[in-house]
């Protein structure tokens, strides 16, 4: 699967998706960290 494919059945199959620098657990920016805090608090646990 190429990675536009993959891209569009991930936009598909999640209501809310983030691309972000680093990990949940290890934000690499102020971006990043912000909105892992907001999705964690409106309890969208599910972080890929």
């Amino acid at each position: 699967m190429d990675i536009e494919q993959e891209i569009k059945e991930q936009i598909n199959a999640n209501p809310i998706l983030l691309y972000m620098k680093g990990s949940p657990d290890a934000p690499q920016c102020g971006f990043s960290s912000r909105a892992t805090q907001l999705l964690m608090h409106a309890e969208n646990r599910s972080l890929l």
